[in-house]
């Protein structure tokens, strides 16, 4: 499978687009000769970027996207704005936008449709009493790059503090379609991320006002176009999970709160099966239906289970589109205070993505 990259690095709040950008564009991706793989071309290209003067770090970053299913193709810009220059108070933050339809060429370019800008933190930044953070911290990066999609997991270093710190996941670009949808590529495009700030409790303003279920990008996912064309609504995730726990479950008139109470120590993994139950992340509309998964992403209980552990998946032999043995997945506790679990049916789920397949 040489499609696909993956990257952990260290970088800084101020340094993080400059990292970014060169974990996503490349020539070709990584590929196992010796497994009969060849190489597959990266066709995450630069669009545009601004260069703070003091420093000589990027403060704004566009990169250009191309989905691809099938024969169909669907071009899309991703706009990083680093939120720390100019405004030490946003020292572990930046924006995601996502943009379509460009005229013009480098920094002079517009774009007909552009999404709700989605805020993105990695710390708490308004920590009381203050931090030693600031914008020059390190700050871990953990990088899933497709042509479709990129994933990713920011965490602010906990050596420089450990209570402010957070573990922020970002997905921007295409779902993974179910089989029968695989023409399902004009506004299958979205964004999501984990931040500390709540989101607002208003519909956004102009120009990003598309109704009444506009999404902001953190509780919910924030996908181009529904069926019908609507743009920018909320999606939701949907997996396979028991019960949350008591607290943060259905509570019924007659029988109370439904949660389920784990062991601390047990449930993952099955003491039946000896493995951990891992679920494919689907994105829902409210009246359209489920449209996708997650691109290499999956669900997991937190329960047991440690931040950046690995999960080994064996490929049973003669799998469709996949001559490898073994996938292996990284788990990561994402914690940020909004995120798109929060509106789910277990908002006690982790997430793993890709980090290696195994012939």
């Amino acid at each position: 499978m040489a499609n696909f990259k993956y990257a952990e690095t260290i970088t800084t709040s101020r340094e993080l687009l400059d990292t970014i950008k060169s974990q996503v564009i490349g020539a070709s991706y990584p590929f196992n000769a010796t497994a009969g793989e060849t190489a597959v071309t990266n066709t995450w290209a630069l669009e545009s970027e601004v260069v703070d003067v003091a420093t000589g770090k990027i403060k704004e970053l566009v990169l250009k996207g191309t989905s691809k299913i099938n024969a169909l193709t669907r071009e899309f810009y991703v706009k990083f704005t680093n939120s720390g220059f100019g405004a030490s108070a946003k020292h572990s933050s930046m924006v995601v936008q996502v943009l379509f339809n460009k005229t013009g060429t480098g920094g002079s370019a517009t774009f007909g449709e552009a999404g709700q800008p989605v805020n993105i933190e990695w710390a708490k930044q308004d920590a009381s009493p203050a931090t030693d953070r600031t914008h020059d911290k390190p700050v871990y990066l953990y990088m899933n790059v497709m042509n479709n999609r990129l994933a990713m997991v920011i965490v602010g270093d906990p050596a420089v503090n450990f209570d402010d710190y957070r573990k922020s996941f970002v997905y921007i670009g295409a779902l993974k379609p179910f089989k029968y949808n695989e023409d399902d590529v004009d506004g299958n495009i979205m964004v999501t991320g984990g931040s500390v700030t709540n989101e607002p409790s208003t519909v956004p303003g102009a120009p990003y006002n598309f109704g009444a279920y506009t999404s902001y990008g953190n509780n919910t996912l924030q996908m181009f176009k529904t069926r019908s064309g609507i743009k920018f609504q909320q999606h939701f995730a949907s997996f396979i999970t028991q019960a949350p726990g008591p607290g943060k479950a259905f509570v019924d008139t007659q029988i109370g709160d439904t949660g389920l109470k784990l062991e601390p120590q047990g449930f993952n993994a099955s003491s039946w099966t000896k493995k951990y139950h891992l679920s494919p992340i689907y994105i829902v509309h409210p009246f359209d239906g489920y449209r996708g998964s997650l691109d290499y992403c999956i669900a997991v209980s937190k329960n047991n289970i440690l931040h950046l552990d690995e999960l080994i998946v064996d490929i049973p032999e003669n799998t469709e589109g996949k001559a490898w043995k073994q996938e292996v997945y990284r788990y990561f506790d994402h914690n940020t205070e909004n995120h798109f679990m929060k509106k789910s049916a277990n908002v006690q789920m982790g997430i793993a993505f890709l980090k290696e397949v195994r012939y």
